[in-house]
């Protein structure tokens, strides 16, 4: 552990003495908080029509339509135009993570180090995971304190904050896989934002596909999971879906690594 707890602090440093990690947090906390005040305006505008419109209408005054609320006009779409900011972020994130030790040539040094790889990969990865926590809790801060200062359910923006955290922490684990396989940032970058947003949704293949292939898609797209987190449903399953994605993701990098020290 003392290794691994080594790791990660040398991780950290690196990536606040960066630039990238600054851009990041700024980025998807201006985005957050844009996104979450602009739907919000636009459902209280849509409800004061309602009631004006019911003004005119004794028989529906007081009633509201079932698809006016707030988590389909607020919290759901905050959450999905916040996952496709961190689709664009996390892989500059993650990017120099393994690209950037063989750019200056000190994965040679790290290899002589009596450290395994799967040491090497999980302080990695729990570095990257720590950092994540912070853009998130970042990124919620001022949505969150708005809730607490009004009669607002505080359910959603806690279980909307677990499904950023999963989905970031995910999409960190493929991007430090592209990391790994690559000595180029700008390739791993690229190919972890392709993949990524590829895995996202599924929805552009289904027109080639049947109804049974779909079904398996809509499984195994990653914004089908995350909706239920920014409608206050926090399941197991959906839980168990991320941590099995970056599980696998962890283990393909340390495959990775292990080539890498044959060769």
């Amino acid at each position: 552990m003392r290794r691994v707890a080594a790791i990660v602090g040398k991780e950290l440093v690196a990536l606040f003495s960066s630039p990238v990690a600054y851009v990041a947090l700024c980025a998807v906390s201006l985005a957050m908080s844009v996104f979450f005040f602009e739907n919000l305006r636009a459902f209280n505008a849509q409800i004061m029509v309602l009631q004006s419109q019911a003004a005119f209408d004794e028989m529906g005054m007081g009633m509201l339509p079932p698809s006016v609320n707030l988590f389909d006009q607020v919290f759901v779409p905050t959450a999905t135009q916040t996952a496709l900011v961190l689709l664009g972020v996390v892989p500059l994130v993650t990017m120099g993570m393994f690209c950037e030790e063989r750019t200056r040539r000190t994965d040679e040094i790290l290899w002589t180090l009596p450290v395994r790889r799967s040491e090497v990969a999980g302080g990695k990865f729990l570095a990257t995971f720590v950092f994540l926590v912070g853009v998130v809790g970042a990124a919620v801060l001022l949505p969150a304190v708005s809730v607490a200062s009004t009669r607002l359910d505080p359910g959603p923006i806690v279980s909307v904050s677990i499904g950023m955290l999963l989905l970031a922490c995910t999409l960190a684990s493929v991007g430090l896989l592209c990391s790994s396989l690559t000595d180029n940032q700008l390739v791993a970058a690229l190919t972890a934002f392709v993949a990524t947003s590829a895995l996202f949704d599924f929805g552009w293949l289904m027109e080639f596909t049947g109804d049974r292939v779909d079904k398996i898609l809509t499984f195994l797209s990653l914004v089908r999971h995350f909706e239920g987190f920014a409608r206050g449903l926090v399941s197991l399953a959906d839980v168990v879906y991320f941590f099995a994605l970056s599980l696998l993701a962890f283990l393909l990098t340390r495959a990775a690594l292990r080539l890498e020290r044959i060769h």
